[in-house]
């Protein structure tokens, strides 16, 4: 095999929809992951003092930092790779609906890398201060948490824009993925409606529709990517 060949295996094997395919995969892996950190390897009282959340989490800094940076960093790594690559297998992938969608992915890469940085450095700083001025520790805690939460997932809206604007361009032009492209329009719409958060199970449905559109939309760009270097 000649090197001119590799490199052409290379670059036909990193196609920008195996890449997408993979990151909506891993997106997937990202909820599975930080769930399975904070919901049961971590087993921090939900009616704990505010104090002794902080304690907890200097006890378990590793966990709770891997967590964060995957939730929020890796997670917006993968987002701004399949931001890029979703549009590419549409037939007309800069109609005005996909250039829409694109711009509302994009910003929810900002986001979700900001709150990311936010968490990280903020949970930094409130693990310094708390032996020597637990109540700025405390009150930097509340801050932080308030800003990761308002950027970072308390209102899905932005990610459901994404998607929603994204899925009706798909059900246009790909009459033929009808069910994926419905999917994604049932996922939109449960972010949007977290505006209203006060109501429950809003945030759990669009986390248990947004899983299974991202592992179905993940395995149908693996797919088109293995026909189109199998075509080749």
């Amino acid at each position: 095999m000649s090197f001119y060949q590799g490199t052409s295996n290379s670059a036909s094997f990193f196609t920008i929809q195996r890449c997408g395919g993979l990151a909506s995969i891993g997106m997937a892996l990202c909820y599975f992951t930080v769930a399975l950190i904070f919901f049961v390897v971590l087993s921090q009282p939900e009616q704990a003092e505010p104090l002794q959340n902080i304690h907890y989490i200097n006890q378990h800094q590793f966990l709770v930092l891997a967590g964060y940076a995957i939730g929020y960093l890796l997670f917006g790594f993968l987002l701004a790779v399949m931001v890029i690559a979703i549009p590419r297998q549409l037939p007309q992938p800069r109609s005005a609906l996909v250039q829409a969608s694109g711009l509302f992915g994009k910003v929810w890469v900002v986001l979700m890398m900001a709150s990311g940085m936010i968490a990280l450095t903020g949970l930094e700083l409130v693990i310094t201060l708390v032996n020597t001025d637990p109540d700025l520790a405390v009150t930097l805690f509340h801050a932080m948490g308030l800003m990761t939460h308002a950027l970072g997932g308390g209102i899905e809206l932005v990610g459901g824009l994404w998607i929603l604007l994204f899925s009706l361009a798909g059900l246009q032009q790909q009459p033929q993925r009808a069910k994926l492209h419905g999917l994604g329009l049932l996922t939109g719409s449960f972010a949007i409606l977290t505006v209203f958060h006060t109501q429950p199970y809003l945030k759990e449905a669009f986390g248990l529709s947004q899983l299974v559109w991202q592992l179905w939309f993940g395995v149908v760009l693996l797919r088109q990517s293995q026909m189109e270097v199998t075509a080749e």
